[in-house]
């Protein structure tokens, strides 16, 4: 489906020229812009200075987050000014600042100014931006409804990764026996649990369940299920006044020091550093 300029110019600017996006991969069904640079960056963003009227979110493939399966993305709000480095491995994504901002208030009373915000966003996004890319390549029957749902999704996405929420959206296994186990962690994460219980569910060996993590997810069950523990405790360290004590019982962690010390381990942080952060 070949995207309309105008559109294009809505979301990159007004004094955008078409030549700007010869050197880019274009993919556009407003509210929702995708470029992708070929072998050099849009002429657009080499100007000093430019700005948007759209959020503009750009996922580095160069820099990688602490954390396990993460980019790091940035955000810049509309009419903020900013200069785009040489880099061009990189994902663009434009999104009207209407559609963004309504969104975004689904989650928080007010839409904060972003002026290069860094986040953590799980790669496992880039099958929906390339699925999005895809669909708008192929001139399908009613490929705007699928567009829509895919711009819905990702858009929703990106807002729960500024937010801290990334890891909600970790993606599933497609192999039985480790998607069963991470759904029961992620329901069970403040139970005791043992990677034997784990494999019974999946009807399969402890060995075979830990080998099957490494391959697939590069770490152990127990390792994923820290993991998760500390993304829960990270919520609550920013949204609820309670002791660590306490925050370490709920999350599952046999005593406050492996709380601390599994924390500090991830996140180069510690747990009482990290909640006075948002205070």
């Amino acid at each position: 489906m070949k995207y309309k300029f105008e559109d294009a110019k809505k979301l990159i600017g007004a004094s955008l020229k078409e030549s700007d996006l010869k050197t880019v991969d274009a993919f556009i069904m407003y509210p929702l812009g995708l470029f992708i640079p070929i072998n050099y960056a849009c002429g657009y963003a080499i100007q000093d200075n430019h700005v948007h009227p759209s959020y503009i979110i750009t996922i580095s493939f160069n820099e990688v987050a602490k954390q396990r399966n993460h980019y790091v993305a940035s955000i810049f709000s509309p009419n903020v000014k900013h200069n785009d480095s040489n880099d061009i491995n990189y994902y663009a994504v434009m999104i009207d600042k209407d559609y963004f901002e309504t969104r975004y208030k689904m989650y928080a009373d007010n839409v904060p100014l972003f002026n290069g915000l860094k986040f953590e966003m799980c790669n496992d996004i880039l099958k929906y931006l390339n699925m999005f890319a895809f669909e708008c390549s192929k001139n399908m029957i009613n490929s705007e409804i699928t567009l829509g749902a895919h711009i819905e999704l990702i858009t929703h996405w990106i807002v729960r990764s500024i937010l801290g929420e990334s890891m909600d959206m970790r993606a599933i296994s497609s192999d039985f026996a480790v998607a069963r186990a991470q759904h029961y962690m992620e329901q069970h994460f403040g139970e005791k649990i043992t990677v034997k219980m784990l494999a019974e569910l999946g009807y399969v060996s402890e060995s075979g369940l830990t080998h099957k993590f490494v391959r697939e997810l590069g770490v152990s069950p127990i390792e994923y299920l820290i993991e998760i523990r500390i993304q829960n405790a990270k919520k609550l360290l920013q949204r609820k006044n309670i002791s660590m004590t306490e925050i370490a019982v709920e999350c599952g962690f046999s005593s406050l020091a492996h709380f601390s010390s599994s924390f500090q381990k991830r996140l180069d942080i510690s747990p009482s550093e990290y909640q006075a952060l948002f205070r």
